[in-house]
């Protein structure tokens, strides 16, 4: 009876994030004050909070509490996280747009760690096509083994039509210090705001092809 109890309480424990981070959306980030609400998948939530320092370089900075269940409403873990983030690079010129950052993200009880850099750029190439090249380089730290455990480096291109929302993109990303590979190419069109059609073939280190279609519909409000 009493494991029930617990599994009564995870579950209602549970739901009640979910409203929260519901709720929680309608709330806007006002004088430097950040909340970011998030649902990773069925059993796992998460919420960022914390605030934009009033320094002349963009600083960012707080704390990540997330929950993560299982399907019975056990509650699994309740991770916490500090994080921050510097923008060492922040360009809005005629037909051209570069913003580069830099974030690190903490366990507050491991003290493990990710750094990531990230360089982001989009330009107008042509007048019927936009270039986007976004580069991302993650280096791991192990706090329970007190190492750098890996380093992960990802880039993509994307070009797109602005008149038919057609886009062509190739993407590249190296796992655990260049021990894995993968690389895609794929084609993406737009049906009006909300909905997008993409037809994408990956390829991994065994040089495994793997076609996929899909279709995604979003909503913001």
């Amino acid at each position: 009876m009493m494991c029930k109890m617990r599994h009564g309480l995870h579950a209602a424990l549970v739901s009640a994030i979910v409203l929260f981070l519901s709720a929680g959306v309608v709330h806007a980030q006002e004088r430097g004050l950040i909340w970011s609400p998030a649902k990773n998948s069925d059993q796992s939530y998460s919420a960022r909070i914390g605030a934009k320092l009033p320094v002349e370089t963009p600083i960012r900075a707080g704390l990540e509490m997330g929950m993560v269940g299982s399907e019975g409403g056990a509650l699994v873990d309740t991770p916490v996280k500090f994080w921050g983030n510097i923008t060492l690079l922040s360009s809005n010129l005629p037909g051209a747009k570069i913003a580069s950052d830099v974030a690190v993200l903490m366990n507050a009880l491991t003290g493990s760690s990710a750094w990531t850099v990230t360089t982001w750029q989009k330009r107008i190439a042509t007048a019927d096509l936009d270039l986007e090249a976004n580069r991302n380089m993650t280096i791991r730290y192990d706090g329970t083994a007190q190492q750098w455990s890996g380093l992960d480096v990802s880039q993509s291109l994307r070009l797109t039509r602005s008149q038919t929302g057609t886009a062509f993109v190739l993407t590249g990303a190296t796992r655990d210090t260049f021990d894995e590979f993968e690389s895609s190419v794929a084609v993406e069109q737009k049906f009006g705001k909300n909905f997008t059609v993409t037809g994408q073939i990956n390829q991994n280190d065994e040089d495994r092809f793997r076609p996929s279609v899909n279709a995604r519909y979003s909503i913001r409000w």
